[in-house]
């Protein structure tokens, strides 16, 4: 029910003229809705703006990372990134961010010989845990990752428990509270140029004239949309001219069999029959991806972003499995954060299940970004 919801949800949003006479009532309904947003979100950026309501200064250096839009831009690859960068700039870094789809609570996460702690303890389970910061923590080792609301506290306690003197906060462009000194905005290159309709009607978040606060812009997946790259880097260049502009790829960085740990080249998919489970932003990156790793893509069962699996779930995918016979049922490393216990409770899958890494890559503007991170940790 939830998943047919959400897909006629985004067919709606992504088109700016309805096909149906049908599509035209709903989306008039949306666009009715969309007013009032519009006008939260434009009173709320002025009282900012005006300095009516009141920001907090951590006692260390902010570097934000978001979007406009809703998902799919690849912002946990780019705070991985980020996280990495200035990391190697010497400074102490923690991830600060929300944790969607987890359980409403404060907890931190780190990562160290391969363990994952929670709170300084080893959990007796993850349940309840958000999928994105597990993901961060492990591949970061040693940086903790906290998980809250409200980012000014889960700040502070960066800096008093671990000595941070850098945080970087995950999807918080619109959440401005938390004074930062570098917005990192993440567009995705097929976004259209004049933006698509603000929630609910369309998945803009803010209208891309909002990327006027923006220090860095990051056209990401942009090998997706090289045909329109150039227009919408003049775009975005006339609405944030101050900017940094920076291209980038979202490329297969590991394969692993999710049961057994074996670790396999992206390449190893050439010219395999596969089937796709995804509950992220953007399941149609994930799907082409694949295709341009050379495999047959015979299914994809694409869910809801950050959907809970459930048994009924992976079965009807074992099912369709059973009936295709693919040589592997590919996932993400995001999606694989939930699916492993289910997966595990249900037994063995009729294929091979591998899970695809994906990291960001950067294409042009790598030095200009460099130079602003570091100008940043100079001061």
């Amino acid at each position: 029910m939830w998943q047919s919801l959400h897909d006629a949800w985004w067919r709606l949003a992504t088109q700016h003229r309805p096909h149906s006479f049908v599509d035209a009532l709903a989306c008039r309904a949306l666009k009715t809705a969309s007013v009032a947003y519009g006008a939260a979100v434009t009173l709320r950026n002025l009282a900012y703006d005006r300095g009516w309501a009141r920001q907090v200064r951590l006692p260390c250096r902010v570097v934000s990372v978001g979007n406009v839009t809703v998902g799919g831009t690849g912002k946990t690859a780019c705070v991985e990134l980020i996280a990495r960068k200035l990391g190697r700039l010497g400074r102490r870094v923690a991830v600060l961010t929300r944790g969607y789809g987890g359980a409403r609570r404060e907890y931190w996460l780190r990562a160290s010989d391969g363990r994952l702690d929670v709170n300084g303890e080893v959990p007796v389970s993850l349940d309840g845990l958000a999928d994105e910061p597990q993901l961060l923590a492990r591949h970061l080792a040693g940086v903790p990752v906290l998980v809250g609301a409200r980012r000014e506290r889960t700040g502070r306690l960066a800096c008093r428990a671990f000595g941070i003197d850098t945080v970087v906060l995950d999807d918080a462009f619109q959440h401005r509270r938390v004074q930062r000194d570098c917005d990192i905005v993440l567009v995705h290159a097929r976004t259209p140029l004049g933006g698509w309709a603000g929630l609910p009607r369309g998945p803009m978040r803010e209208p891309l004239t909002a990327l006027g606060r923006a220090h860095v812009v990051i056209v990401t997946k942009a090998d997706e949309a090289l045909e329109t790259l150039g227009a919408l880097g003049e775009r975005l260049r006339a609405l944030s001219p101050e900017a940094v502009l920076v291209t980038a790829a979202h490329v297969p960085a590991g394969l692993v069999d999710g049961m057994t740990g074996e670790r396999h080249e992206p390449s190893r998919l050439d010219g395999m029959r596969v089937g796709l489970v995804s509950s992220i932003g953007d399941p149609e990156g994930f799907e082409a991806t694949v295709r341009r790793l050379h495999a047959t893509v015979l299914w994809h069962r694409a869910f809801p972003d950050h959907h809970p699996y459930r048994a009924s779930d992976w079965a009807a995918v074992c099912g369709r499995a059973s009936a295709e016979r693919p040589e592997a049922i590919l996932t993400t490393e995001k999606d694989w954060v939930r699916l492993a216990p289910v997966a595990a409770a249900c037994g063995p899958a009729p294929a091979p299940v591998w899970v695809l890494g994906i990291a960001m890559q950067l294409l042009s503007g790598e030095e200009a970004l460099d130079a602003r991170l570091a100008g940043l940790c100079a001061r």
